[in-house]
């Protein structure tokens, strides 16, 4: 990205590729304020280091305080959350799961960030992935989005029991659902309900349009 496009994308939306996704429908990859952005008609999938929720969310957990080394992204975009861990020198591996090939293809072309060389990029339906991965992980991110909607498979009890069988001691579960409209807001609050009932003191944290529900897998640590 020369000086010129980025400067120019803090005054416009600067479209750099279309693809159609069998998934989304067009997805497009533009450039503002100086990030790339990954958008379908009605969600941003990416926003590099400007994908505010989960800033929002690493602020919120102390991220830089915590020793994680095993990462596990379920629905990767075009990887914002490996940028905003960039500085996480503790990381050895992140496994990034997404249904969509065209996503992945995307992200291996537009990802630039040191820690890529630490991306395991898995095209893979989240839902077969956690019934049949046997690590664990430090970290657990799930991103799951069609368009602004979460499907409904991964709003169930039993993709959160399996979510938790792939958490190590220490871990952060961070699960981020679209908390903008009110049908997204009434859908949040029965979710809640549900994912406070399999991971005990589990909480959501308000990020600016989504909403984050979070579990840290240890009393002490937060």
């Amino acid at each position: 990205m020369n000086a010129i496009i980025k400067i120019g994308s803090y005054i416009f939306d600067l479209p750099v590729e279309k693809k159609n996704s069998n998934y989304s429908g067009e997805v497009v990859v533009s450039i503002h304020e100086g990030q790339y952005k990954l958008s379908t008609q009605n969600a941003i999938y990416s926003f590099g280091k400007k994908y505010t929720s989960f800033d929002i969310a690493f602020q919120a957990i102390q991220v830089q305080q915590r020793n994680i080394n095993e990462v596990l992204v379920l629905g990767f975009g075009l990887g914002s959350v490996v940028d905003l861990l960039e500085k996480q020198s503790t990381i050895s591996s992140i496994t990034a799961v997404d249904i969509d090939e065209v996503i992945i293809d995307l992200a291996k072309k537009y990802l630039h960030t040191p820690l890529k060389s630490k991306v395991k990029f898995i095209c893979a339906d989240a839902i077969d992935y956690v019934s049949q991965e046997t690590n664990k992980f430090d970290m657990l991110i799930v991103d799951l989005f069609i368009d602004d909607e979460t499907p409904m498979p991964f709003m169930q009890a039993d993709f959160l029991r399996k979510l938790k069988n792939l958490l190590s001691e220490d871990a952060v579960l961070l699960f981020s659902k679209i908390d903008d409209l009110q049908k997204h807001k009434i859908e949040n609050i029965q979710f809640e309900q549900l994912f406070q009932q399999q991971f005990p003191n589990g909480f959501s944290i308000d990020a600016k349009g989504n909403k984050i529900f979070t579990w840290i897998n240890s009393p002490t640590s937060f």
